[in-house]
């Protein structure tokens, strides 16, 4: 299978893909894209069967290359609740749900290994370790928010003992956290990149973002390791778990935590991040055949 790259909105994928993927994304929610890779690792993406990418014309030949790597681009929607239920949706459409248990898809990706990645804005916990402006590929990811309470007496589900994604055959149950794949952190090549890239760190996903300093502080008192905030992750990695696989996360750090004053974000700048760590990611994963 081709890799699957999903992303929460419209306005991100064409901050990451271009203008090519505006009209297939707003009217159908996904689309299949192909990389087209120099030997230079430029590369430009090129939206398969759409009347307004005009950009194939005379590449027929390229795009069926070695150099290109066909992708699969899904919206799931803003928000814990419509994002989960979009990368359901897209998960079924690429055929990566309810595999058989024994398929060999749990661990780290490996060669023929499906590949699921989410795409995205992020705020950051720690300016210093994860600049605004930056990329960060997470390694796990908690969720916050959903249990019983409010405030300091707020109690997790997990600690409940309440699980958000429960045991199937060959799949372990999930409470508050689940791990992401890590394939993208151990195998990028650290080069010119590697300055704007933070190699793993806790995702904390909420169901409302931070709306100050009070906010965001409190739950850093709760997820001491929490690198940086996002409103999707947990759910679109608990819909990846139900098909057997794990879920890559580069997120582009577009603020602070609470800085809800849109004059200080650089929206554009992360994305534009997100953009070439993707296509790097992308390369890699047609060069290894990741499935």
């Amino acid at each position: 299978m081709r890799p699957l790259i999903i992303v929460p909105t419209v306005f991100e994928a064409v901050q990451v893909f271009g203008e090519v993927v505006r009209d297939p994304l707003s009217s159908d929610g996904y689309a299949t894209a192909k990389y087209l890779f120099q030997d230079d690792g430029a590369f430009a993406v090129h939206i398969l069967g759409s009347a307004s990418d005009h950009s194939n014309v005379g590449l027929a030949d390229a795009l069926e290359s070695e150099q290109a790597v066909e992708v699969l681009i899904e919206v799931c929607g803003f928000g814990l609740a419509a994002s989960g239920v979009g990368a359901m949706s897209a998960l079924a459409r690429a055929g990566r749900l309810f595999r058989p248990s024994g398929s060999g898809l749990s661990g780290t990706s490996p060669q023929g290994r499906q590949t699921t990645i989410l795409i995205g804005i992020a705020g950051t916990y720690d300016v210093l370790a994860a600049p605004v402006g930056s990329v960060v590929i997470g390694s796990r990811v908690t969720c916050d928010g959903i249990g019983a309470g409010t405030g300091d007496d707020f109690v997790a589900a997990g600690a409940m003992g309440w699980s958000q994604g429960h045991a199937r055959t060959g799949i372990q149950p999930v409470h508050d956290t689940i791990e992401l794949d890590r394939w993208l952190i151990e195998d990028m090549p650290r080069n010119d990149l590697q300055g704007q890239i933070s190699f793993g760190g806790q995702v904390l996903s909420v169901a409302s973002a931070s709306g100050g300093a009070e906010d965001a502080q409190s739950r850093r008192v709760r997820h001491a390791e929490a690198l940086i905030e996002d409103m999707e992750a947990f759910a679109v990695a608990l819909a990846t778990r139900l098909g057997g696989g794990s879920l890559t996360l580069v997120r582009g750090v577009s603020n602070a935590v609470g800085d809800r004053d849109h004059r200080n974000w650089k929206t554009v700048a992360a994305l534009g991040a997100v953009a070439k760590v993707l296509g790097a990611a992308v390369s890699l994963a047609g060069s290894k055949r990741f499935s």
